[in-house]
């Protein structure tokens, strides 16, 4: 019997080529994934890969189970699916994984709902960022993923997973009260006269640091970053305090006093919110109550 864990674990390493790009992908050490991918190979009774330099190529038997791979997985769903639509009671855990301003604001009302409606039902959450949840969604680790693409970085379609849409979030420049910027008008200021300026920016790798990067780079300006947050309570707070300025989605939330919301020249690039399942996946009744919790529509 085939261990359906691995199969996904092949799947990656068809699409990326080596172990540790593999590996980085899917959160694992690379023994990790060379260990997981010889049970396969002792699964199947036959060679899956062979050694191409330093890159793995698929054995015409890989290739056949790694073009059947995607079916079986949707078949699966598909099957965990029915079988559970047969019940009429929303039951049982599912597991979430959501990035940080998703998770502080909308997922507090939704559970909330989904305790009334559906009080059998547990969720499981954590914080991740899109690089982390895919990988463990498409392994069969989480349930839904909650993640945010922005304009200028959109994450590729995998046809692994389906998303189902849950809102626009256009971002905005949040400055200290008294700044200059704050009483202009709207798109007034263009971003270059802000070289100067120290930056809130997220964690370096997560896009919450690549909007500032790119905000400042399209106009030739190379930013000053001075704190690193991708909690935009404390971006608010840090602004507040004069510690600088920062940019910041409708999602979070109107802002505090001291702090003031401003378009610039040109604007910002906006961000959409999704949720992120399993193609098939979102017939599962548990699944489907989340998303409905969620407000989202399917693209």
């Amino acid at each position: 019997m085939l261990d359906v864990r691995r199969l996904r674990v092949l799947r990656e390493l068809a699409a990326r080529g080596t172990i540790a790009a593999t590996a980085e992908a899917l959160g694992y050490t690379p023994p990790a994934v060379s260990q997981q991918l010889a049970a396969l190979e002792r699964e199947a009774g036959v060679a899956l890969l062979e050694r191409n330099g330093r890159r793995r190529r698929l054995t015409p038997a890989g290739e056949e189970l790694v073009a059947r791979t995607e079916a079986v997985l949707g078949a699966l769903e598909a099957a965990e699916a029915a079988v559970e639509r047969v019940t009429t009671k929303i039951a049982g855990t599912v597991r979430l994984a959501a990035i940080n301003s998703i998770h502080n604001r909308l997922l507090p009302a939704a559970l909330g709902e989904l305790t009334r409606r559906h009080p059998d039902l547990r969720l499981s959450t954590q914080e991740l960022e899109p690089s982390e949840s895919m990988p463990a969604l498409k392994l069969g680790e989480l349930d839904l993923a909650l993640a945010a693409e922005y304009d200028f970085a959109p994450i590729a379609a995998d046809p692994a997973l389906e998303r189902h849409v849950l809102a626009d979030d256009p971002n905005r420049l949040a400055v200290p009260a008294e700044h200059p910027a704050a009483s202009a008008a709207p798109g007034s200021v263009p971003i270059d006269e802000l070289a100067d300026e120290r930056w809130i920016a997220g964690r370096p790798g997560t896009f919450c640091d690549a909007a500032v990067v790119y905000a400042c780079r399209r106009v030739g300006v190379e930013p000053l970053i001075a704190h690193r947050t991708n909690d935009f309570d404390v971006s608010y707070a840090l602004v507040a305090a004069g510690a600088g300025i920062a940019i910041v989605p409708s999602l979070a939330g109107p802002p505090p006093a001291g702090v003031a919301l401003v378009e610039p020249a040109g604007g910002l690039a906006g961000r959409r919110l999704f949720a992120a399942v399993r193609t098939g996946a979102a017939d599962r009744p548990a699944v489907a109550a989340v998303l409905s919790a969620l407000g989202s529509g399917a693209v």
